[in-house]
């Protein structure tokens, strides 16, 4: 891998200052490092205007054998170490699944003052087990240091039993919560909210707050007669299934911005979706006549898009099927960046620039091309870190690349 030594431009003597500002606003992490690269007096200097966006990072993981990076190690330690906005799993065991900065075992909570002041988000173990009795007490004092503190987000939330926190504005549940919903059982200034899994409960009017901006849910169980969905709701994804004639005018509140839909061909009236729609994803091909009419509308997705246009830059993959083939012919040339929504790697004879990946549980990843010959894979796959540089003979065995993504015996 060669790093450029043009020292003589004018862009390349820009100050560290400067440098720092550009990289800061680099949103990805593997962005940053690229921009390192770029010549041999910014590699050399990376100490002095370089760190990663530690959203993507994790205190966990500060001394992760994957980090074979070893000129930006140092970097990624720095960079982990000034985290601010922490997540905090709470466990009952030690086998726990996803990605965190501070693990908290359920049993010491009783002898907890505080909560760090820099954790903002709490998310549930799925292997918390206990009695009914010991479950209530310690859960009432967890919530109780929760609603204390700067926790703004609680995910995996298995029970509605517990009165969940006014200062919470961010919640999930967990896969198997299926409990009837009621008004005020969600704290006052809620703004997303995620029903995943085997929830299968009727929404009634009133129970959604009205604060509320985004909702998340896997399977919706009803018609959704209007006044369901309050009229602050700026994103609303349905990810699974959804009764055929779900749809009616109004349903969608007036200030709708993003709108999921989950795939299958339904009939809709021509003026069930508001004007007010910037982003439409999975429709599908017959509601042609209703979409053309929203004059807002700048990302449109379809179920089956056909021929992919030669003006397409990056091609977003949300196909979940153990092996994704693209056909010779199909990638246009104009493809530089694709995206899928699982650890796969697609089969076709063209290697683009970027291949991103993001699943389950924050775990995201990027392979990104260096030069003809190298390319990096930085971030998390099967809750593992990963920063490392590889050849390109790594890609000519497509099973091989997984199994190195998943960190599994090769």
């Amino acid at each position: 891998m060669s790093i450029n030594n043009n020292e003589t431009h004018k862009f390349v003597n820009l100050s560290h200052a400067l440098l720092s500002i550009i990289v800061y606003n680099l949103k990805d992490n593997i962005d940053k490092i690229c921009f390192s690269l770029v010549c041999k007096r910014w590699f050399d200097n990376r100490n002095r205007y370089l760190l990663f966006d530690s959203n993507n990072l994790y205190c966990i993981d500060k001394d992760s054998s994957r980090i074979t990076l070893s000129s930006f190690r140092s970097l990624i330690y720095e960079s982990i170490s000034q985290k601010k906005q922490c997540s905090m799993l709470v466990s009952s065991q030690h086998r726990d699944i996803g990605i965190y900065d501070h693990i908290v075992d359920l049993d010491s909570i009783e002898s907890i003052d505080e909560i760090d002041q820099n954790i903002v988000k709490a998310s549930m173990s799925i292997y918390l087990q206990y009695g009914v009795d010991k479950s209530d007490k310690l859960f009432t004092r967890l919530y109780d240091l929760i609603g204390k503190s700067n926790v703004t987000s609680i995910e995996e939330c298995r029970t509605l039993k517990h009165r969940i926190p006014t200062n919470i504005t961010s919640l999930s549940f967990e896969h198997f919560f299926n409990e009837p919903l009621f008004k005020g059982c969600f704290p006052p200034n809620l703004k997303k909210l995620k029903l995943h899994g085997n929830f299968n409960q009727v929404i009634e009017v009133g129970v959604l707050p009205d604060t509320l901006e985004s909702f998340e849910i896997f399977t919706l169980s009803q018609i959704l007669e209007p006044g369901v969905l309050p009229t602050s709701l700026k994103v609303f994804k349905i990810l699974d299934l959804a009764p055929d004639n779900y749809l009616k005018v109004g349903s969608l509140p007036p200030n709708l911005e993003e709108f999921v839909h989950h795939g299958r061909d339904i009939y809709i009236d021509s003026n069930v979706l508001p004007n007010s729609l910037i982003k439409l994803h999975n429709a599908p091909v017959s509601w042609m006549m209703s979409i053309k009419n929203l004059e807002n509308l700048r990302s449109l997705n379809f179920t089956c898009p056909g021929i992919i246009p030669n003006s397409v830059n990056n091609l977003f993959i949300q196909d979940r099927r153990d092996d994704i083939v693209i056909p010779e012919g199909i990638l246009p040339d104009s493809v530089q960046n694709i995206k899928l929504s699982q650890v796969l790697f697609p089969t076709t004879t063209k290697m683009v620039d970027n291949i991103s990946f993001k699943g389950y549980r924050d775990n995201k990843s990027c392979i990104r091309k260096l030069d003809d010959q190298y390319y990096i894979v930085f971030g998390y796959n099967n809750n593992k870190f990963i920063a490392s540089l590889f050849h390109k003979s790594m890609f000519l065995d497509r099973v091989n690349v997984v199994k190195i993504l998943l960190d599994k015996k090769r």
